[in-house]
């Protein structure tokens, strides 16, 4: 949906960021006749399929359909909201914008404002990180930095902070710097006490900031320093921080993960921050949660493989049916790895160094076949015959999930049922027979699902092809403009489009594709515009196309009227009859009076 931006400066934004330079930060672009073709970043892309117009300053997919211009590209790319990217692309081209460059509705008032919050933690961030290089208030922490191989330019570069032993050295410094309580509360930074006030929410903690995909700070983990039984911290969920859909260092190793299309995934903080000072820049961690769809979801933006990497002494089981699950539902390559020696990634690293951290990593498995292994454990440890069953049942569902998904080949289908065979002493065509079971039981389920699903109408396809003709050839609106309507377009998304493009017309200006895709904050909107331009273009035949589409839309607008009409005579309405012989009288020989399907 468009929203109440400024458009000129984001259109001056647009034009200051050329999207083949911005796209070639992300991926390999190569020259293919006008235009640049790569893997697309959006989905598991063996062959070329993403093409950059240089002329037109749009991408667009033909696998997986995602397509917009260059604010678009970023927003999809780094997860990033619309005004984000703006953000992100103004700052890259060295344009300042001001405070109030969105011109959005004030928010409710009620409401946590998260650009307020994002500027707390800000402030936050720099008060700790000035105890924390206090020469006497940081001076524990600091060994207790040096005791765990933290480097002083590691501890700078991830701004590493120190929340004082102090029930309200925070809260005191915030209402001298005039934040408000209720703000800071709002942040996740202060509790309210049972009386009146607020107390620090982290206390004697070292405190590690965690920053979104777009450099904000959104919220904070804190190690304690003292005897808290509360080992780790982190913020409570605001409106601008969900544990569960974040991960901490994801924006300093971003770059690192497209360049290596791989992302490893660790547990801890510290874990991260070892990784990094020893060279391996792209590990990121879960904040105290299992690895989650939401994880995988944001990852896959980035990269085309994932590590999960566990301490030894973890038992990765109950980790690696749920990686698994999201393996299959992401369609993206997850292995497994485990550091040895019961130490974790950091221990591991100070201990025996980079080279075996780096084996660690070249040995990670395949999770289908760590769960494979699972399999055979459960199968020779099993009581009795329920438990064989049940885990037989669990494996072969896995296995028809991993087929579905495009996982696992014929070839490798082949060697599992053989694998089974000799595991279960059952004939190959017994579990032949089980796993086509059980793959035709979640076929009919999926089609059940998918009947249930509307389907497309040929109206919709005729306000497509009006749109299609007009992207192409603006003029034509001028030619056509008493006959196209607002009205004609009742499919939300197009009616928008729609009203945003015969704005431009309108006023004697025929917009770019990818002007018209800055002036949605929505990546599906951007997709459609491109998908309708690029259909269009390659369609052509423009004029006759956009009458015969109007003809159709039209002639639906006359056969509902006529049964509004007829639904009116059933009810008896005394002018109904007459109301319909002056409508068929009007459409005597009047062409668009039927229905024409496309």
């Amino acid at each position: 949906m468009p929203g109440a931006f400024d458009y000129s400066l984001i259109n001056r934004i647009q034009q200051a960021n050329d999207i083949v330079e911005v796209v070639s930060e992300h991926l390999r672009l190569d020259k293919k006749g006008k235009e640049l073709v790569g893997l697309c970043p959006f989905h598991t892309d063996h062959r070329p399929s993403l093409y950059v117009s240089p002329s037109k300053q749009i991408f667009k997919c033909f696998a997986c359909g995602a397509g917009g211009d260059v604010l678009k590209f970023v927003q999809m790319r780094e997860n990033l909201t619309f005004p984000q990217a703006v953000e992100r692309l103004a700052q890259r081209a060295g344009i300042s914008l001001d405070p109030s460059w969105a011109q959005k509705k004030a928010p409710n008032a009620s409401e946590p404002d998260a650009a307020a919050i994002a500027k707390t933690n800000r402030w936050a961030m720099q008060i700790w990180k000035q105890n924390l290089w206090h020469p006497q208030k940081g001076a524990d922490a600091r060994r207790y930095l040096q005791k765990r191989g933290i480097s002083e330019s590691t501890a700078q570069e991830w701004n590493l902070g120190l929340a004082l032993d102090s029930w309200d050295d925070l809260t005191a410094r915030a209402a001298s710097a005039k934040i408000k309580s209720d703000l800071l509360s709002s942040a996740g930074l202060s509790v309210p006490k049972s009386s009146a006030g607020f107390y620090d929410k982290f206390r004697n903690r070292l405190m590690f900031p965690i920053l979104d995909i777009s450099g904000r700070v959104i919220g904070f983990g804190g190690r304690t320093l003292g005897d808290d039984p509360a080992k780790y911290m982190n913020s409570p969920a605001t409106v601008l921080f969900d544990k569960s859909r974040c991960l901490y260092g994801l924006y300093q190793a971003r770059h690192a993960i497209v360049e290596t299309g791989t992302a490893v995934v660790v547990e801890g903080y510290t874990d991260v921050m070892m990784a990094h000072q020893h060279g391996f820049p792209n590990v990121v961690a879960s904040l105290g949660t299992s690895f989650t769809e939401s994880h995988a979801h944001l990852l896959r933006r980035f990269a085309k493989q994932i590590i999960l990497l566990f301490d030894s002494d973890t038992a990765g089981r109950t980790a690696a049916e749920r990686a698994l699950e999201i393996c299959l539902a992401e369609k993206i390559d997850i292995r497994m790895a485990f550091v040895p020696k019961g130490k974790d990634p950091c221990d591991y690293l100070l201990q025996a160094g980079a080279d075996a951290f780096r084996q660690v990593l070249d040995n990670a498995q395949d999770i289908l076949d760590y769960t494979w292994q699972h399999f055979q454990e459960q199968i020779e440890t099993s009581g009795t015959l329920d438990e064989r069953a049940q885990a037989t049942r669990k494996f072969l569902q896995n296995v028809a999930a991993g087929i579905s998904a495009g996982k696992i080949d014929s070839i490798s289908r082949t060697l599992l049922i053989s694998r089974l065979s000799g595991l279960l002493a059952l004939p190959a065509s017994r579990v032949e027979a089980e796993l086509k079971k059980i793959m035709k039981k979640s076929e009919i389920s999926k089609s059940d699902r998918q009947k249930t699903q509307p389907e497309s109408n040929y109206i919709i396809e005729a306000q497509r092809e009006v749109l299609r003709a007009l992207l192409n050839e603006p003029s034509l609106l001028a030619e056509e403009g008493e006959k196209i309507q607002m009205e004609l377009f009742t499919e939300p998304m197009l009616n928008e489009i729609a009203g945003v493009l015969f704005d431009y017309l309108n006023e004697g200006l025929e917009p770019t594709a990818a002007q018209l895709c800055g002036q949605f904050e929505s990546p599906q909107a951007a997709q459609t515009i491109v998908q309708l331009y690029e259909e269009g273009r390659r369609a052509g035949n423009f004029r006759q196309r956009i009458r015969q589409a109007v003809d159709v839309l039209h002639a639906d607008r006359q056969n509902q009227e006529k049964e509004k009409i007829k639904a009116a005579a059933a009810l008896s309405s005394p002018d109904a009859l007459r109301k319909i012989s002056e409508l068929l009288r009007t459409q005597k020989g009047n062409p668009r009076s039927g229905i024409l399907r496309p």
